[in-house]
């Protein structure tokens, strides 16, 4: 068996390697708790909701629109877009993961983030692992990532119990919304994608059922798309 980082085991190799990204994570993780609470729910309901989901961006998304009484469908569909890059995601790493058991598969699905598809796409690139070791990796990165998102949830939303209501934190979940979208525009597609989809949030904030955020970061998406084609060199 291959070793990485000297004689860490794989599994300890990938909780290693996506550590220095969890710091990021914690404040997310503070606002997904406690926002639930702000908003009536009970602190247990919002622990149960990161459980099932696991997913910061959508789970805030859809509290917001929750706050907004939107309709269901709209909820859903907002959550769905959200997540579209997992289907990317998941696309990119199958290949990697794709000979391990049905129930390894559905886990990894379940686990899979921003960070550790990052991480491990990067690292079954330039290692030799065998099945076993990247099956190892990717949970020992996911285990890491999972635990810290948990434990920072539930400490928001026992902290939400406390918190007066009067503070009105619901100006959070724009807010780090935005602290993630600055982390995310690097290249001019991007900025494409940012100006377009923002702008037309912005010009429909008032829309039927709340239509602005799903209508603009649909905009978004295919105006970064297309800026990134437009971009590229023509073959003949």
């Amino acid at each position: 068996m291959s070793t990485t980082k000297g004689t860490l085991s794989p599994l300890h190799a990938g909780a290693w390697a996506i550590l220095p990204l969890t710091p990021g994570i914690v404040p997310f993780g503070l606002i997904a708790g406690v926002t639930p609470v702000q908003l009536g729910y009970h602190w247990i309901d919002s622990a149960l909701a990161s459980l099932l989901i696991f997913a910061g961006a959508s789970q805030i998304a859809a509290y917001q629109l929750i706050a907004q009484d939107s309709a269901l469908w709209v909820i859903v569909l907002t959550v769905v877009a959200v997540n579209l890059r997992y289907v990317l995601y998941s696309a990119s790493i199958a290949p990697h993961l794709s000979e391990a058991p049905w129930p390894i598969r559905i886990a990894a699905a379940y686990g899979l983030t921003d960070q550790s598809y990052a991480v491990c796409l990067h690292t079954f690139a330039v290692r030799e692992f065998d099945l076993r070791e990247r099956v190892l990796f990717y949970f020992g990165g996911v285990g890491v990532i999972w635990g810290v998102w948990q434990s920072a949830t539930l400490v928001g939303a026992l902290a939400g119990q406390v918190i007066p209501r009067i503070w009105s934190l619901e100006f959070m979940i724009p807010l780090s919304f935005f602290v993630l979208a600055l982390s995310t525009v690097r290249r001019p597609p991007h900025r494409t994608a940012a100006i377009l989809g923002g702008s037309v949030a912005a010009l429909l904030m008032h829309a039927p059922f709340n239509l602005g955020l799903i209508t603009g970061a649909s905009v978004g998406v295919l105006g970064g798309l297309l800026h990134h084609r437009w971009r590229q060199p023509h073959v003949s």
